[in-house]
This record gives structure tokens, sequence and C-alpha cells, in this order.
């Protein structure tokens, strides 16, 4: 037998491998492809007495070691993998490769047998491993949850993705390295399949009656399963479970399940300890089921098949991903310095010491999640609110009765218009003055106007945002999540931060949640499905309230959960009530009005009308009052209060007819923009966009500007408002639809041409690039937006309208233009905004490269405007950009016929350089399969290297199995 040979030096080893028992440490040394000696120069730390086996699996060098004999559990472990980084501090990865008893759950999907393989993937906040405490029970008899294992390396992940890619395509070599390992061939018999008749699962209330191997065990009390045709093992992915203590209990192992909370899979002893010492992947290979029938005759195949699937699993690690991956000590310092921030702001908050909850601090959480300001919403609302009004709902028996807590949710739906803003507002404002601790008040605004108040993400961010400020109990929870996203370098998942809310709710004794406007979040059915989740929180103290319209989908949505008797529909009599009360105030208020203040019959006579045809609109009632104020005498006035309009969109259409001639330009053009942008507009902005002039000279002169920038409410008052906002630590005027029915009436197939999408995306193309035009490349930033208030707004935004419009012969012209000869415009836009990163903000660096036009064509999907410029003669291969070349940029967002028309125009299809390396690589990595299919059929080279080796093992390690089924058809 040939001697092991000695690699030059340790460093050349960058896995480490940690087995708990021997029979492990057996199987996964005879996974080994190549058993090696010692290392040269390989000097043992003094602390360290750890014995390690040294080898090759594929490209990669691995080291074993194994916890002492006879010790199990998580100190050893730790001692164990601290004594491994201490020799060996070049480690990169670690595995955890051992058995385990499997949590198995037939009857939901989950049929986990016996020498089946389960591997820890991270969920939400989770690493992928959770610790529980068997020895610390607390008072209400729940398990205790410790902490959890951080996450493995990206390279692991990775790796992870692109294997369970390929067994789903039944690629598993799990089989083949079983059975082609002679050394477990020739080994003890127990390494291989122990036999069908061998694997009961039995029901967690039947105790092992005796015999070594369940011989005496009822067959009448094992669970029904169906018949496996193969020995073959399956894997499953999911959380492990890890403590202290072996479980041996059925009704104890569902007990911890339960308590901990975790859809766990798998019991294991030794992953818990590596918490602090070694973040890993842990892989275990099932051996019993945690019951009383525990024995040892599945331990040694369960090991090999955890071992086998290792082995596999390292296929998938690329040798240079894993040289670019941080070494394991800088990876645990810094996991050591976040615990440790952790059990500080803990203890101080304990304490009471609130230095780390420094305004400062608060700022840099409230920086990361990017809540957005509803504050505004409810000043707003209760600006608009007269005293006196909501007194009927505020003093309803349901509301008490929720209010007190005697009820836990309210729905409030109504018609449009009728003021529902104005009433969550009135709750809110109640709530906050009779607060008294412990209780807590969040709430939620909806709101149509701006996108950054329409998702079920924002508004959870906004929720747990709050919550943080309100509730110092739950602070901690938050913090963890801050840390598991290093510290607010990455963003959290929706789903981590829905899971994080729900944790934090946990520690306010009584939390009341007030969301209002359902009607106007932009993902219903996500927002649905959470709610329903919150109702069936195990938390009494949380309460909600909601408002909306009348929606079938909401409706079906909440009345899957919500008793009818927690439902209030606002009536048009109960509103009525409120309408009255600002009537009468404002008829007497308003200066509109004063010229009737010496005659208050007609001011009577007005408010007798308007109750008369009300019925419960409150939207309906402030238009009526703004288009009265016109009347200057008492003829005029009866006459409009005898043809008022019978429904809102009678009034809008009526408002729109009724603008003057002479500002029917202007007004189309801000409503316009008012309709169609996706975030709100400043007055100063609103003032520049009808001052601009696409089709004259000069295309944009600031002293045609508005001398008295409030009048612009003027144009169109009643169908748009002006708020006060904080913007960082400046306050804005901006202007905006007026109401919810407005938008929607301004959308609707009833308003003319003007404002249809095609229409009003080609103007503001042209109105944005023609003020870019404008400004001077040689002025700072902060000259720009002093003194061109539309230029960052112009900046972001004409290509996204471009991309609805680009096919008008007008807009295409002007696009093209802007491309071609405009040089300084093309110059100033790419330094105000980077298509390739439009999460940064304005970049204005004067050495900033701009790619070719080409190039930001093909990536923002503009075909008619990429045939236009190669028509030009823009070169199809020209450098630059992010993503390297047009056609590499064109692949990597999906665009098929704009990958079509750079082919057809001489686009070299196996260009290198960008970060995916060629065009095939960026659409496999990217998902991307029509794109995929022109690539290979026009001849793209299949084993061109980038980013993931060659194309098959990008599309695998990013799960894409339709691709890695086409690359594999195409001779992959």
């Amino acid at each position: 037998m040939a001697t092991p040979r000695a690699l030059e030096s340790p460093d050349l080893y960058n896995i480490g491998w940690i087995t708990a028992l021997p029979i492990e440490r057996a199987a996964s040394t005879a996974m080994l492809d190549e058993r090696h000696d010692k290392p040269c120069g390989f000097v043992q730390h003094p602390s360290d007495t750890n014995s390690y086996t040294w080898g090759r699996i594929g490209e990669h060098n691995v080291v074993i070691a194994s916890l002492p004999a006879g010790q199990i559990g998580t100190t050893p472990a730790a001692t164990t993998a601290s004594n491994l980084l201490a020799s060996l501090p070049q480690i990169r990865i670690a595995l955890l490769v051992g058995i385990g008893g499997g949590i198995a759950r037939p009857e939901e999907g989950r049929d986990i047998r016996l020498g089946d393989i389960v591997v820890s993937q991270p969920q939400g906040t989770t690493g992928g491993v959770v610790q529980y405490d068997l020895g610390k029970a607390k008072l209400n008899k729940e398990w205790e949850q410790k902490g959890c294992l951080s996450a493995p390396p990206p390279v692991l992940l990775h790796a992870l993705a692109a294997i369970q890619a390929e067994y789903e395509l039944g690629e598993s070599r799990i089989s083949e390295f079983l059975n082609g390992t002679p050394k477990l061939k020739k080994g003890v018999s127990g390494y291989s399949h122990q036999g069908f008749e061998n694997d009961r699962l039995f029901k967690a209330s039947f105790d092992h009656t005796g015999a070594a191997n369940c011989a005496r065990c009822n067959d009448e009390e094992a669970i029904e399963r169906i018949p496996r045709d193969t020995t073959d093992p399956e894997v499953h992915y999911g959380i492990i479970a890890s403590g202290n203590t072996v479980v041996e209990n059925a009704l104890t192992r569902d007990e911890i399940v339960q308590e901990v909370g975790e859809d766990c899979m798998c019991f294991e002893m030794e992953a818990a300890g590596l918490m602090n010492h070694f973040p890993c992947l842990v892989i275990r290979g099932i051996c019993d089921y945690a019951d009383s029938h525990k024995n040892d005759r599945w331990q040694r195949y369960a090991s090999a098949t955890a071992a086998a699937y290792a082995k596999d699993l390292l296929g998938y690690v690329p040798f240079r991903g894993l040289q670019e991956t941080p070494r394991a000590l800088d990876i645990l310092r810094s996991v050591r310095q976040n615990i440790q921030e952790v059990h500080t702001i803990a203890s101080e908050t304990k304490s009471g010491i609130k230095s780390l909850q420094s305004d400062s601090h608060h700022a840099k959480l409230k920086t990361w999640l990017s809540p957005p300001d509803i504050s505004t919403n409810l000043t707003d609302a209760l600006k608009c609110r007269q005293q006196g009004t909501c007194s009927w709902l505020l003093q309803s028996e349901k509301y008490r009765e929720w209010k007190s807590g005697k009820r836990q949710h309210l729905w409030l739906h109504g018609i449009p218009g009728c003021g529902k803003t104005t009433l969550s507002a009135a709750i809110v404002d109640d709530l906050m003055q009779q607060l008294q601790t412990p209780h807590v008040v969040l709430f939620f605004y909806f709101d149509f106007k701006d996108i950054e108040k329409q998702s079920l993400n924002k508004m959870v961010r906004s929720l747990v945002t709050q919550l943080y400020s309100s509730c110092v109990d739950s602070r901690a929870e938050l913090e963890k999540l801050f840390l598991f996203c290093e510290k607010g370098d990455r963003q959290p998942t929706e789903t981590a931060l829905l899971t994080t809310f729900l944790e934090m709710s946990k520690h306010a004794e009584s939390l009341q949640i007030v969301l209002d406007a359902l009607d106007e979040c932009s993902v219903r059915s996500d927002l649905l499905k959470w709610l329903e989740a919150l109702s069936l929180s195990d938390h009494e103290g949380l309460q909600l309230l909601a408002t909306s319209r009348k929606e079938e989908e909401i409706e079906s949505g909440l009345g899957h959960w919500l008793d009818c008797t927690s439902i209030i529909l606002i009536q048009s009599h109960s509103i009525n009530q409120d309408i009255r009360t600002y009537l009468h105030e404002t008829l007497r208020s308003d200066r509109g009005f004063d010229r009737w203040h010496r005659r208050p019959e007609v001011l009577d006579e007005i408010e007798a009308e308007l109750m008369l045809k009300a019925d419960g609109m409150f939207r309906w009632v402030v238009c009526q009052i703004d288009s009265l104020k016109n009347c200057l005498d008492l003829r005029k006035l009866r006459r409009s209060l005898k043809t008022l309009p019978a429904t809102l969109e009678e009034t809008y259409a009526r408002i729109l007819m009724n603008i003057p001639e002479n500002y029917r330009k202007e007004a189309i053009r801000i409503l316009q923009f008012l309709t169609y942008s996706d975030r709100p507009l400043t007055v100063d902005e609103v003032v520049d966009i009808i001052v601009v002039e696409p089709d004259e000279e000069p295309l944009f002169d600031s002293t045609f500007r508005m001398p008295e920038t409030r009048e612009i409410m003027r144009i169109c008052s009643s169908l748009v408002s002006q708020v006060t906002r904080q913007r960082g630590e400046s306050t804005v005027e901006e202007l905006q639809l007026a109401h919810f029915t407005v938008q929607q009436y301004l959308e609707s197939d009833r308003v003319d041409g003007a404002l249809s999408l095609m229409t009003v995306a080609g103007d503001m193309t042209r109105i944005c690039l023609a003020y870019l035009s404008q400004v001077d490349e040689g002025k700072s930033l902060t000259a720009i937006k002093e003194e061109l208030p539309l230029a960052m707004y112009s900046a972001e935004s004409w290509i996204d309208h471009a991309r609805y419009s680009e096919t008008r012969p007008d807009v295409e012209k002007s696009i093209l233009n802007f491309f071609l000869h405009q040089s300084q415009a093309y110059a100033v836009w790419g330094k105000l905004f980077d298509l390739d990163q439009p999460w940064n903000g304005p970049l204005w660096c004067a050495d900033r490269k701009t790619a070719p036009p080409l190039y930001y064509a093909s990536l923002a999907g503009l075909q008619h405007t990429v045939l236009g410029l190669l028509d030009n003669g823009a070169e199809a291969n020209a450098d630059g950009g992010a993503y390297g070349n047009a056609l590499q940029a064109a692949s990597s967002v999906g665009e098929t016929h704009i990958v079509r028309l750079l082919l057809d125009h001489g686009a070299d299809i196996n260009v290198q350089g960008g970060p995916y390396g060629n065009p095939l690589q960026a659409a496999s990595i990217r998902g991307h399969k029509d794109v995929v299919l022109l690539l290979l059929a026009r001849g793209a080279e299949i084993y061109s290297q980038g980013l993931y080796s060659d194309a098959l093992y990008a599309s695998a390690a990013e799960g894409h199995e339709e691709i890695v089924r086409l690359l594999i058809d195409h001779g992959a």
C-alpha cells in the first residue's frame, strides 16, 4: 500500500470537517478521494488536543476532526472547533457531518425515513440551526430557545442551491459514493441499508416495550407510510434543533418542536456548541426518530449517507469561490463582536441604561429600515377633521369594546369619499390621548399618492420602527435582525421583517394597530394573508382595526377569520352628522363665503341643499363647496345648487370642463404628472413642468415661471391639494391629487385621450429630456437642485416613461436627439442618475465615465431606440457600463428582442466582460430562458467561462432548473 503524500503547507487546507462519533469519522474518512499525511510545516497549537485526518475530495483539500472518544454535546464540539481554528486559521468553510434523530411527519408531507439526510438551510433570521435548553424549563413549561447558528458563507449557500437543482433532475451521486467506496464495503456490514422492515415510525403515544430492535413492539402502533421502491436516501432541507441532551421520548420531542416554534426536521447535539465558534453547514443522516424506540442499528448507515452527501456537495463548491471566501476565523470575530453587542444592548435595556439607544443608534436603524413618514398622513387628516365630528364612531359600543380590549379586531368599510381616513385619524388621536403604559398604538396609512406607502414591505418597516420606539422590551428582536444583516449593510427580507415584527409584538402587553385604506395597498393578496396570520397569533393583547372600501377581494380575505359582529358599515346617516357639522363650520369660516355672512339664510340654504344630496359622500361635499365659492350672486348660486352633479364622477367631469381655456393646457399637464408620477412632486417641480415647451425655443425659460407659486392651486384646485412635507431637515410644499377617487377617474376611459397612458408617458418623456438639456454641466449639484428643481426627477424618471411611449414618432425623435446630439445633456444625466445602480443617489463626479447610449437603451429595454441607434451607426460591440457591453446588459435583464437586434447587427455572441463573463452566462444566472434559447440557436459557446465556471454551473447554482435542462439538451 502506497504511503500517503504530505502537502507542502497546511495553508492548502481550507475546509474543516467535524464529526462526533468514531463511526461518523470512519464514514467521512472513507469518502476521501485521497488520504494525505500531515502537511509539511504543520505545528499544532499548544492547546489543541485534536487528532486530524488529512485528505482530498475532488479539487478541495479537507481536514477531518472528531470529538474526544466518549464525549458528545455542545461543549466538546465547541472545544474541537476552537482547537481546529487555533491550529489551522486558514480554514474558510466547515461541515458538521454525522447522525441525528429525524422529526418525521408523513401526514404533513415530511416523510423522513431512516438513512435519509437532513441539511441545515437558513430560513428568515435563522441560520439553519436553533438551540433549545432542555435543562431550563420556564414556569409556563415552554422550552427556552437560546439562539441560532450563524448562516454558512455564501459560497456554501450557492453550492446548496446548485446541488438541490441537480437532485431535482435526478443527478444525485450519493448511492454511487456509498456503493463505490471499497473501505465501507469490506468493513462492518452496518454501513449498508438496514432494510425497510427495520424502519418503523411509531405513534408518539406508544412507548418502546422491550427488545433491542423493537421486536416486541406492536406493529399496529406503527404509522402507515407509502412504501418506497428504492433504498436511495432522500435529502430534506430545513431547520435542525440542537441541544445538550439526548431526545428519546416522542412526546418530549413533539413538545420541544411545538414550543421552539421552528419548522424543525431533526435533532442533534453538537451544532449548538459551534454557534460562537465555527459558522458551518450541518449535515445529518437520520438514524432514529428521537423516540423511545431509539437504537444503534441505523447509525453506521446514516453516518455513511451524511458523509456521501457532504462529498457530493463539495463538488459544487468552486475552487476560486472558496479562495475568495473570508476565513472562518475572521467571520467568527465579526460574529462574536455582534453577539457581544446584542448582550450589551440587552443588559443595558434591563438596567435602564440607554446609551446604546441613543439618537444616533435610532437614526442608524431608521436609515436602515427607511420607513415612510406616515405622521404626515395623520396630521393632514386631523387638519381636515372638524371639532365634534367622528363622535358617532368613538362613542359606539363596538368601538368602545375594541378600545377596552373586549373585542380583538374591527373592520370599518364604506363607500368611496365617505371620510374613512379622517375617521382612522380620529381613532389614532383618541387612542393616543387615552394612552397609558403598557399600551402601545401603531398605525399605517396606505396612500395612493405615494408609492412608498403602498406595499406590505413598507407597512411592516413602519410598524417595526414605531414599535421599537414605543416598547423598550421589544428592541432586542430588531437588534438581532440588524446584526444578522451585518449591522445594516444588507437589507432584511420581507419575511424576516414580518417575523421580527411578530416577535417584537409579543413584548407589548397591549398592542393596538390601526391600518387605513387597505384598498390602496398595491399587494392586497399578500396583505390579506398577513392579516389572517396576525389574527391567528396567540397574543391576546394584540388588536387590529382596519378601514377600506367594501371590495370583494378584501371582504373575502377578511371574511375567512373576522367575525361578522366585528364589522362596522360606515352608513350614510352616520357620516351625514359629520357632514352637517363640517358644512356649518366651513360656510361660516371660509373666506370664500364672506359675501354671504350678512345673509345667514343663504348659508342655511346652501347647507340644506348640500345635505339633501350628500348621501354620506364627504368628498362630494368638499368639491361642491369649492365650486360654490365662485358664485358671486344669488341667481348664479341658486342655479348651481339646482344643477349639482349627482356623483363624484360627474363632479370631476364638470371640474375638468370648467377649467378656463387659457389654462387648460397647463391643467392637463399638471394632472398628467400627478396621475402617473411614481413619487410626490414639489410645487417648485410642478411650476417648472408647465414652463417646459418641448416643441419651441427656448425649451425652458425660467423667466416664464409663475411669480406666485402658491397660485398654481387655482389652475385645477378641486382636483389637487397642496400639503407641507418634511424631507430630511427641509420642509417642502408638495402638490398631489386630492383623493384616490380623482386618480381612479383620471385613469379611467371616461377621460379624453390627453390622459391616456401612451399620451401621458410620451409627453412626460419629452418634457424631462427638454429640461435636462438646460442643465449646465459646470454647476455644482447644490446649485442645480436650487436653480432647476425638476432636474433630479427628469434624470431619474424619463427612461421609465420612455418604456411606455418610445414608439410614438415624436418621442423616438426626442430620445435619439438626446442620445446622439446632446452630449452635454447626456453627460449631465449620467452624473445625476446611474441606470446601472438606480438605488444610488446623485453621483455628480466630474470624472465619471458614462457608457455608450446603445448600452443604456439596451439595459432599459428601449427596442425602437436600440434600432434607431444601430441604424445611426452605433457600434454593437462597444465596451462600457456595469455589464460590460450592450449585449450582456440586454441578456442580463431578459430583453430577448434587443438581444436579437444586437446580434443581427454584428454583436459578438461570446464577448467577454462584465460581472457574469459572457452573455450566455448572464442570461443563465438571471433565469432568462428565452434569451438562453436565442443565444444557443445563434451559436453561443456553452463552455465559455464566467462568474460560475460555465453556463450550466451558473444556472444550477441559481436554481434555474429549466435552463439546466435546456443547456443539457444542447450538449452541456
